[in-house]
């Protein structure tokens, strides 16, 4: 075996999740669920490197690194800080615990397997910084003062208050639309009762209402309801939240909201039963899946489209009824949508979740994909970090159109089939955004395929 690597999280899927990518490229994983036990770990066993998280309960990541140091024996072990706070705390815990590298979560396994092969050689060539001594190392609270501390409204359990920032949002929406119209009344219309309610029925458009409600909605929840837990996405992001569910075995529905779109994940037992999309782009919609299983031709699947909605039926079961679909393919589809729902939501910076305990829907139900969180989020990862690549070379609103010249020096069976359809949709007028709607196709396959063709030339942009 390789260098030991000691694990040390309080997510047994995370812990799980590290230990197989290190085991798959053969290096030895130890695991400990928190400081405390990772200090038991090191009484007992020699390790190489630790990968560190932050925020544990008994002993967090900066108490364990003060006791690490105090210790001679250890004091020189190289850590990596393992945290979705990583970016924020990075360089204050670096240079006050010693720590040679950090990692953000959430992570893929080319980027973990990246820095820790990183910190082993640093450490071999003895390029590690300095440890210091335990005595040097400031208070815990030097890191509470960063931007990382989370406020104490971020999390809430049981009968929460009202929120400052949903008070704040809706101010906001509300200063946007009824300011202009109120400013330009006349007085005497805004001291009369039924002129002032034309006035506000005039403002008040379904629009404006739709918004309104959507972040009342968020803005404070009933007491002794089912919705138990709820917070912020730019504290706790999305992959964290679903670990601890599956963790903690919890059955409901978790709802996220972007301010935009919103996302209902069914949870049995802490696994993913179902994810449905509200006010989501096209290449959500569960058609869009039966089109790439090819089972559906475009045709037939715009005829159900709309007998589905006349007749106010669910669009598998009005598929299945008709024998255009079977049982297993439904499943193949609801299960790639619900996947590929979450992959997005993992991307999302900001935003609010909710946890509705016990409270699940009868489509929800009738799906019972029973999804394991752990692959959803390790593929979602993976996901996150190719984005990060393919964001800063492709805009959605880029026009790209073919290089003949690079195109004829392929050969016949270089391109993939889907390789093959994306190029012919090219056609020097569409926008990338417009293309993956009019093919109906994953926005992450069609601008990962773009990302390949602008790398070798195949196609180009053109200039604004």
């Amino acid at each position: 075996m390789g260098s030991r690597v000691l694990v040390i999280d309080d997510s047994q899927t995370l812990r799980k999740v590290v230990c197989s990518i290190l085991s798959r490229h053969g290096y030895e994983p130890i695991a400990a669920s928190d400081g405390q036990a990772g200090l038991d770990v090191l009484g007992s066993e020699s390790v190489n490197l630790i990968l560190l998280d932050f925020v544990m309960p008994r002993m967090n990541g900066y108490q364990f690194c003060r006791e690490l140091r105090s210790n001679d024996t250890w004091r020189e072990l190289p850590v990596v800080l393992m945290s979705a706070k990583a970016e924020r705390i990075r360089d204050q815990f670096l240079r006050q615990t010693g720590a040679i590298d950090a990692i953000t979560k959430p992570f893929d396994a080319r980027g973990l397997i990246a820095v820790v092969e990183g910190a082993l050689q640093r450490t071999a060539e003895g390029r590690a910084p300095r440890a210091p001594d335990a005595s040097e190392m400031e208070g815990e609270e030097v890191l509470s003062r960063s931007p990382d501390s989370i406020p104490p409204s971020s999390v809430m359990m049981g009968r929460p208050q009202v929120s400052a920032r949903g008070r704040s949002e809706l101010a906001a929406i509300l200063a946007s639309t009824l300011g202009p119209a109120l400013r330009a009344a006349d007085p005497a219309e805004l001291a009369d009762p039924k002129a002032l309610q034309r006035i506000l029925e005039g403002v008040l458009a379904p629009e404006v209402l739709n918004e309104l409600l959507r972040s009342m909605r968020w803005l404070t929840l009933a007491p002794n309801s089912q919705e138990v837990l709820y917070g912020d996405l730019s504290s706790i992001p999305m992959g964290e939240i679903l670990q601890v569910l599956q963790m903690q075995r919890q059955t409901g529905t978790l709802e996220v909201s972007n301010g935009k779109t919103e996302v209902s994940v069914a949870l049995r037992d802490g696994l993913v039963d179902m994810a449905q999309a509200r006010n989501a782009p096209p290449e959500f919609l569960l058609g869009r899946y039966f089109l790439d299983l090819g089972v559906l031709d475009a045709h037939q699947l715009s005829a159900a489209v709309q007998e589905a909605s006349a007749t106010k039926a669910l669009l598998g079961d009005l598929l299945i009824q008709k024998q255009l679909v079977t049982e297993a393919q439904l499943k193949t589809a609801l299960t790639r949508q619900t996947s590929e729902t979450i992959y997005e939501v993992l991307r999302w910076q900001r935003g609010w979740f909710l946890l509705r305990r016990d409270v699940r829907s009868p489509i929800a139900e009738a799906a019972a994909l029973g999804l394991p969180v752990a692959s959803i989020v390790m593929e979602g990862f993976r996901r996150v970090d190719e984005w990060r690549l393919i964001e800063e070379s492709i805009n959605f609103d880029d026009v790209l159109f073919k290089n003949d010249q690079a195109i004829g020096t392929l050969r016949k069976d270089e391109l993939t089939k889907h390789e093959q359809l994306v190029l012919e949709a090219v056609d020097g007028r569409r926008s990338v955004r417009e293309i993956i709607d009019d093919t109906h196709q994953s926005s992450f396959d069609i601008c990962k395929t773009f990302y390949r063709f602008l790398q070798s030339r195949i196609v180009r942009r053109r200039a604004a």
